[in-house]
């Protein structure tokens, strides 16, 4: 919490500001942030009892990757065709710079 919320911002000396804060972080570190821990799954995708994302089919960009080669892990099917174009979205959580939301889809 220290290296990724508390030193990262100007913590807001009123006490109600304080918790908003702690309270974006807790909801970025829990549905947000990958766990090594978890195998790449977050905190409530394993307490909701749900697929984590990161073993979902993945998007292959690289046209010529042989499909059935593996990827980093946890290990995912690839959907749709190899060399696809993809996008990738960076946001943030209530505009919170320290709080990164990644994510990549296709591109249309």
């Amino acid at each position: 919490m220290k290296n990724e919320c508390t030193r990262r911002l100007l913590v807001p000396y009123q006490r109600e500001s304080v918790r908003r804060e702690l309270a974006l972080y807790l909801e970025w570190y829990n549905g947000h942030r990958p766990h090594e821990a978890l195998r790449s799954a977050t905190p409530d995708e394993i307490y909701f009892d749900r697929d984590p994302a990161s073993e979902s089919p993945r998007i292959e960009p690289r046209r010529r990757w042989p499909r059935g080669s593996p990827c980093a892990s946890p290990q995912a099917a690839v959907r749709g065709i190899a060399g696809q174009v993809v996008e990738l979205k960076l946001s943030s959580l209530s505009r919170r710079m320290h709080l990164p939301i990644v994510e990549l889809k296709r591109a249309a």
